[in-house]
């Protein structure tokens, strides 16, 4: 490390990470080695909602940027440090903040979890001698601080020990494990994606309890494989985490007219004494328009008009499309299974009627790929949207580092 005054950056993904970070800092900063123009912390702008810097009385200097600047604004500075939170969405950002300090022989240092943005580019550069990488694996030797004898511990007191880490592995999907929790660059899927589902421990008759939100998701196909499929669900939004019961399905068993589909999902909601007006929420997959033509086209509109046209009126709730964009995207069925784990291993959070026969099968079956099983997982995944993209729902994995 360079010895001071010292110039070092650190880039984060964005403003509201910038000031998680900045916050840390400020924790472990010893204001008698501030210089007095550093500018007190505050949560909502940070070190300064303009260019944050902390500056220190031997003359270093820490500024913070985000990875959402150009190459060109990061360009022209001769830096000593640099640490990325996170690894930028372009190369080129890396390159330009690598070019930064050239001139001083200095460090670059990089701390990620390699799952929610591509690195293969980063691979690439440490498999070639570029960068070294370290990976180190959740153990309780690596949460103890250099210099204590004690593990780190959360807020509320409780120390990451070997439990700790323990329920982190046990709430983390199977595949995810080798990287969200020991470092590694790849995920492995190794047979059935949902290990935790267990028929004795999931599959139930027990009715709902509470005061529940009645929930409907529809995955639009055209029959084949029973690939058009509807999923009933209630839901109570307990403290720690939603309660689930799966109450019912339509699965369709060839192929199918928007007409037909329309039938059964009445009469699904119809057995189970559920009144359209009752339900609470209703999501459907985007337009589906088949492989080679628009013959079978299937829609939430089409739909929405086949419905009207039963129940005599314009439908409340509206079948509203899954979104799609941030978080939402590509990562959207990763987020939904993550959802649906952490679910079925919270003892008494997922409930499945024993009449959804083709979930039952899909949940012990689907291995990740993009196949007949996938259709039962999505129905169930739009269903449950509202839950899965709450705004307070947090998806942080634990923190991998690497350091180059």
């Amino acid at each position: 490390m360079p010895e001071p005054p010292i110039e070092a950056w650190v880039l984060c993904a964005s403003w509201p990470q910038s000031l998680a970070i900045q916050g840390k800092l400020n924790d472990l900063l010893d204001p008698q080695e501030l210089d007095g123009r550093t500018r007190t912390f505050d949560p909502k702008n940070g070190f300064g909602a303009n260019g944050p810097v902390v500056m220190f009385r031997n003359g270093s200097v820490i500024r913070f940027r985000t990875t959402q600047q150009s190459g060109l604004d990061l360009a022209g500075a001769t830096i000593d440090v640099a640490l990325f939170d996170e690894p930028p969405w372009s190369q080129r950002v890396f390159s330009e903040v690598d070019k930064r300090r050239l001139r001083t022989n200095g460090v670059l240092l990089m701390t990620l979890t390699p799952i929610n943005r591509p690195t293969d580019w980063l691979r690439d550069l440490a498999e070639a001698g570029g960068i070294s990488d370290h990976h180190f694996r959740l153990c309780p030797e690596n949460l103890i601080p250099v210099g204590d004898t004690q593990p780190l511990c959360l807020r509320d007191g409780t120390p990451m020990d070997q439990a700790w880490i323990d329920m982190v592995v046990g709430s983390t999907l199977p595949h995810e494990i080798p990287v969200v929790c020991h470092g590694e660059w790849e995920l492995r899927t190794m047979g059935r994606y949902f290990e935790a589902f267990s028929d004795v421990e999931h599959v139930t008759d027990t009715p709902p309890r509470g005061t529940c939100k009645l929930v409907l998701g529809i995955d639009h196909g055209g029959g084949a494989d029973h690939s058009q499929v509807a999923y009933l669900a209630a839901v109570t939004t307990a403290a720690d985490w939603e309660r689930i019961w799966v109450l019912d399905e339509y699965v369709s068993e060839g192929m199918t007219t928007t007409g037909q589909d329309a039938d059964s999902i009445t009469k699904m909601l119809a057995r189970n004494g559920v009144r359209w007006h009752e339900l609470d929420y209703v999501h459907g997959d985007r337009t589906w328009t088949g492989r080679k033509s628009a013959h079978g086209r299937k829609s939430n509109a089409l739909l929405t008009r086949a419905l009207e046209a039963r129940l005599g009126g314009e439908l409340q709730p509206a079948i509203r499309t899954v979104k799609r964009g941030h978080g939402r995207g590509r990562g959207s069925v990763e987020t939904g299974g993550r959802y649906l784990h952490q679910t079925m291993v919270r003892p008494g959070h997922f409930h499945v009627s024993p009449r959804c026969t083709r979930l039952i099968e899909s949940l012990n079956r689907w291995d990740f790929a993009d196949n007949e099983w996938k259709h039962a997982i999505d129905g169930l995944r739009y269903a449950l949207d509202p839950f899965i993209f709450a705004p307070n729902r947090s998806s942080a994995a634990p923190p991998v580092y690497l350091y180059g």
